[in-house]
């Protein structure tokens, strides 16, 4: 059979298992062992499975992956993400737009605290989007920022999507969660420019608190209250950017320290610590289950030939390296807004392997911009998983219309983003 029969009927057989609402893990499942059988015809089928699962699995690399979903529920459960995002408004109070632009700093905390985008924007969106339509801020301001300033997670350490990325491509973890900060300046400056923009010239009726409002003094003991919780930060990003510890060390440095300055606050009970630790299990299988079922997956591309064939293909109809990486960009773009960011990953990521080897791109650059673009593709409409997530918690009179046109600019916000450290490599090896 020709490749690029394979790769049609497997991916048709994919999506039909995804359109039936069947969990991303078991659609996997069930197009590896129809694909798995149909190659080999005979109970091997199953053997390759169980190999793929195991080899999929036993790598120590994806240790930190339970450690830093750990981190982001305990900020959840303990209510410590809610008391950042309330020390640094006291701390900007005053300035015109301080709501806008707490978003963006709350966006930039707790994706370095949490490192999952979903979880980010929903603390983001549960928190501000009210009260920030309460000092008459836009819809496209209210809603935007927190659109915006939720991805910057995919880009910060500890970022889930950098730890599977890197896992599954072969490319080292720790520095892929570094180069992700020279992409989150950039897209964090974006929307700042974006926020001011609006504020000056499309908005100058809202009502922010004056800075009379909040004293010097209020404004130290915010900060000095919001100076702890920094230290997780360090444990994870700045442990790896001194070399004290690899990606899977500071997942743990980074969950312990998160853990201590929970307690420190007070924010839990033993009972709500047995609650995290549960909610931690839960994710992190869900995640390995996933990637079992992927990695067998990327191996039946690899055994069709399929994952040779794209990267052929892609190899000789284009006019260099930074085009070739721009396509696989755009199919993943395009996959983001129909999947989960998970999924997305595991399906593109063999792709971007063989694209990789075969044209001799630096990986950690390539693999940093694949992460941004699954990013962006969550807040990219229809099925942007991020555009329900700010649904659900925003107020009644923000409908699911509204958000998916606010997303438009903000998208193309991410995109531009993308398109920035595309163009400028460098960008990804500020820290490196």
């Amino acid at each position: 059979m020709a490749w690029e029969t394979a790769a049609i009927l497997l991916a048709v057989g994919l999506i039909v298992a995804l359109f039936t609402n069947m969990p991303v893990g078991f659609a996997f499942g069930v197009v590896n062992l129809i694909a798995a059988w149909f190659v080999f015809g005979n109970a091997d089928a199953l053997s390759f499975l169980v190999q793929a699962a195991y080899s999929s699995v036993a790598n120590i690399y994806l240790t930190a992956v339970p450690f830093f979903v750990l981190m982001g529920t305990i900020f959840v459960r303990s209510n410590l993400s809610s008391m950042v995002l309330d020390y640094i408004s006291k701390a900007v109070a005053g300035l015109k737009g301080s709501g806008a632009y707490t978003a963006v700093a709350g966006g930039v905390v707790l994706g370095a605290l949490m490192g999952a985008s979903v979880a980010s924007t929903a603390v983001l969106g549960s928190t501000l989007i009210a009260e920030l339509r309460r000092r008459k801020y836009s819809k496209l301001l209210a809603v935007g920022t927190i659109l915006g300033s939720g991805t910057l997670a995919v880009l910060i350490p500890p970022s889930l999507g950098a730890v599977l990325v890197g896992s599954l491509a072969g490319i080292s973890i720790s520095d892929l969660l570094l180069a992700g900060i020279g992409p989150a300046i950039v897209l964090s400056t974006l929307l700042v420019i974006f926020i001011t923009v609006r504020i000056w010239f499309f908005e100058p009726d809202i009502v922010d608190p004056v800075a009379a409002d909040v004293t010097f003094a209020d404004r130290m003991i915010a900060l000095a209250k919001l100076t702890p919780m920094l230290v997780p930060i360090f444990a994870v990003t700045g442990v790896i950017y001194f070399g004290i510890a690899t990606a899977t060390e500071a997942s743990a440095t980074g969950a312990l320290t998160t853990l201590v300055i929970a307690y420190a606050y007070r924010q839990f009970s033993f009972k709500e610590f047995v609650a995290m630790i549960k909610d931690a299990v839960v994710f992190s299988a869900m995640i390995m289950f996933i990637v079992v079922s992927s990695k067998a997956y990327s191996q039946i591309l690899a055994i069709t030939g399929i994952s040779q064939g794209l990267t052929e293909l892609l190899a000789g109809t284009t006019a260099g390296p930074t085009v070739a990486v721009a396509l696989v960009l755009g199919i993943a773009l395009v996959l983001g807004c129909f999947m989960d960011s998970t999924s997305v990953i595991f399906v593109v990521t063999p792709v971007l392997v063989g694209v990789m080897t075969q044209l001799n791109i630096d990986p950690v650059w390539f693999g940093a911009l694949f992460v941004m673009v699954v990013g962006t593709g969550a807040i990219t409409p229809p099925f942007g998983l991020n555009l329900f997530t700010v649904k659900g918690v925003a107020p009644p009179e923000i409908t699911m219309r509204d958000i998916y046109w606010i997303s438009i600019p903000l998208s193309l916000i991410e995109i531009t983003t993308a398109v920035i450290v595309l163009l400028n490599p460098g960008i990804v090896r500020i820290l490196l």
